[in-house]
């Protein structure tokens, strides 16, 4: 009897030493995902500025003079080269104020048909997509300066570039109502926060279009 209570105790000892390492390694792994992101988002915005300290800098770059006709498109992709964002899918989305959902795709981003087609006129062009290294995961890295383009269907190239970067709620809808004064400007949408809660929007001023 005394011999097969060890035996049992030290299968125990064996066993239940494996099971610790493995719930131990588990946890250990299930803590950096997510520890990391949270440190990550919690320091990777540090530069960020609200949304009134933003929309001073915007301009026109490229007045356009009386009279100059207005070219635009429906955006078909679009690129931040300078943060390894190159010819990214763009596909209509819809934001329901109701809910405060967004549809987002996991390979492609999406534009709101409600605000401004790419333009040389006027409008906010409003582009958001998933925080995936496939759509929008890089956007953090982009300085002041760095240019952005878009692609349209009817084949032209709108040329932008970063002015600055702000967070807002989900709920905030606010934002879409830049569509139809003032110049025209690029805003790229995605997550940021410790848990993925805000949503951070680029903010690139209109700098030039030509035909492709």
């Amino acid at each position: 009897m005394y011999s097969h209570a060890m035996k049992i105790i030290k299968s125990f000892k064996k066993h239940g030493l494996k099971v610790m390492t493995i719930g131990g390694t588990a946890l250990i792994v299930l803590s950096l995902i997510v520890i990391i992101p949270t440190l990550y988002f919690r320091y990777s915005h540090q530069g960020t500025v609200s949304l009134a300290a933003v929309m001073p800098q915007v301009k026109n770059i490229v007045a356009p003079q009386p009279g100059i006709p207005r070219i635009s498109g429906q955006p078909i992709s679009v690129s931040v080269p300078s943060v390894w964002i190159n010819n990214v899918p763009v596909v209509d989305g819809v934001y329901d104020a109701a809910t405060g959902d967004w549809n987002v795709g996991l390979s492609q981003a999406q534009f709101i048909p409600q605000t401004a087609l790419p333009n040389n006129i006027q409008g906010d062009t409003y582009i958001y997509g998933h925080y995936r290294p496939a759509v929008f995961a890089y956007l953090h890295h982009v300085v002041a300066g760095s240019s952005a383009t878009v692609t349209t269907a009817n084949g032209y190239l709108f040329t932008y570039q970063y002015v600055g970067t702000y967070a807002i709620a989900p709920s905030d809808s606010s934002v879409l109502a830049y569509t139809g004064v003032g110049p025209p400007i690029l805003t790229l949408q995605t997550c940021s926060g410790d848990f993925f809660q805000n949503r951070q929007l680029y903010i690139f001023d209109y700098v030039s279009y030509q035909k492709l």
